[in-house]
Protein backbone atom coordinates (compact mmCIF):
# COMPACT_ATOMS: atom_id res chain seq x y z
CA UNK A 1 0.00 0.00 0.00
CA UNK A 2 1.16 3.49 -0.60
CA UNK A 3 0.69 6.57 1.51
CA UNK A 4 1.34 9.94 1.06
CA UNK A 5 1.89 11.99 4.46
CA UNK A 6 1.69 15.38 5.51
CA UNK A 7 4.68 17.07 6.32
CA UNK A 8 5.59 20.95 7.39
CA UNK A 9 8.56 22.96 5.54
CA UNK A 10 10.64 23.62 7.98
CA UNK A 11 13.12 25.31 5.16
CA UNK A 12 13.25 26.01 1.65
CA UNK A 13 17.04 25.01 -0.29
CA UNK A 14 18.15 26.76 -3.03
CA UNK A 15 18.67 23.22 -4.72
CA UNK A 16 14.71 23.33 -5.42
CA UNK A 17 14.20 21.17 -2.16
CA UNK A 18 12.65 21.64 0.76
CA UNK A 19 13.83 20.87 4.52
CA UNK A 20 10.57 18.94 6.31
CA UNK A 21 9.29 18.18 9.56
CA UNK A 22 8.36 14.34 8.62
CA UNK A 23 7.59 11.41 11.09
CA UNK A 24 11.12 10.28 12.62
CA UNK A 25 12.74 13.48 12.03
CA UNK A 26 13.67 16.02 9.30
CA UNK A 27 14.02 14.94 5.66
CA UNK A 28 14.71 16.56 2.52
CA UNK A 29 11.83 16.50 -0.48
CA UNK A 30 11.80 17.29 -3.74
CA UNK A 31 9.42 20.55 -4.97
CA UNK A 32 8.50 19.37 -8.55
CA UNK A 33 6.04 22.09 -9.81
CA UNK A 34 4.89 22.59 -6.28
CA UNK A 35 5.40 26.47 -4.59
CA UNK A 36 5.85 26.06 -0.74
CA UNK A 37 7.36 28.53 2.19
CA UNK A 38 8.44 28.03 5.37
CA UNK A 39 4.98 27.22 7.67
CA UNK A 40 3.53 25.27 4.63
CA UNK A 41 2.15 21.94 4.72
CA UNK A 42 2.71 19.57 1.70
CA UNK A 43 1.69 16.11 0.82
CA UNK A 44 4.73 13.91 0.36
CA UNK A 45 5.28 10.28 -1.22
CA UNK A 46 8.58 8.92 -1.90
CA UNK A 47 10.44 12.26 -1.04
CA UNK A 48 8.44 14.06 -3.80
CA UNK A 49 5.70 16.67 -2.87
CA UNK A 50 2.51 16.52 -4.69
CA UNK A 51 0.96 18.90 -3.49
CA UNK A 52 0.27 22.05 -0.89
CA UNK A 53 -2.59 21.46 1.21
CA UNK A 54 -4.29 23.32 4.32
CA UNK A 55 -3.79 22.92 7.62
CA UNK A 56 -6.81 21.54 8.71
CA UNK A 57 -6.84 18.80 5.94
CA UNK A 58 -3.08 18.13 7.38
CA UNK A 59 -4.48 17.55 10.66
CA UNK A 60 -7.42 15.22 9.31
CA UNK A 61 -4.84 13.42 7.25
CA UNK A 62 -2.40 13.00 10.16
CA UNK A 63 -5.36 12.04 12.38
CA UNK A 64 -6.60 9.27 10.13
CA UNK A 65 -3.24 7.80 9.37
CA UNK A 66 -2.33 7.53 13.62
CA UNK A 67 -5.84 5.73 14.14
CA UNK A 68 -4.25 3.11 11.73
CA UNK A 69 -0.85 3.13 13.03
CA UNK A 70 -1.95 3.32 16.55
CA UNK A 71 0.07 6.35 17.06
CA UNK A 72 -1.22 9.11 19.42
CA UNK A 73 -2.61 11.87 17.78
Amino acid sequence: MCVSIPVRVLAIEPDGGAVVDAPGGAQHVVLFGVDAAVGDWLLVHSGIALARIDPVEARARLDLINQGTGEPT
